[in-house]
């Protein structure tokens, strides 16, 4: 049986540059990702983790691919929640397509385990995050949402 995936696509007003920065840079991910900072790195095998205000990890993964500005791949598992965190960790894919002054982001988070309590998370979750990271690339201001603590586990 296929494993579950989840595949956000978005069109966004931007460079492929830009929005790679984005994506791949503390400066950008803590003013439209819940407040978090990415590390890492960034080489194949290396951690990448994401870090609220207050230092906690909220996730972690393992850097698989990095293509830049085309396709960023690294494993995810969440921290913020025990039995979340007790997981098999999933994949989540970055594409970055160009398009004249805009590019096609593409972001496929797949490879769980079909009882998988993630799975159902993360389709609000990536929507939420990422059109804050476009409204933060097209208009300079990310989106007031209430991601701007660690979610609440089953809230939508």
């Amino acid at each position: 049986m296929k494993k579950p995936e989840h595949i956000y696509e978005t069109y966004i007003r931007a460079s492929a540059e830009s929005l790679w920065e984005a994506i791949t840079s503390a400066e950008f991910t803590r003013q439209y990702w819940h407040r978090m900072t990415v590390e890492s790195d960034w080489s194949p095998g290396s951690a990448v983790r994401f870090l609220y205000e207050d230092g906690r990890a909220g996730c972690e993964g393992k850097v698989l691919e990095w293509d830049p500005p085309h396709r960023l791949s690294y494993t995810w598992r969440f921290l913020f929640d025990e039995e979340l965190a007790a997981e098999r960790p999933s994949t989540v894919t970055f594409e970055i397509s160009p398009m004249g002054d805009s590019c096609r982001l593409r972001v496929i988070h797949g490879d769980f385990d079909e009882d998988s309590k993630v799975f159902p998370m993360i389709s609000w979750g990536w929507a939420e995050v990422m059109s804050s990271l476009k409204s933060l690339l097209e208009t300079g201001r990310p989106l007031d949402v209430a991601g701007n603590q660690a979610p609440k586990r089953g809230a939508a």
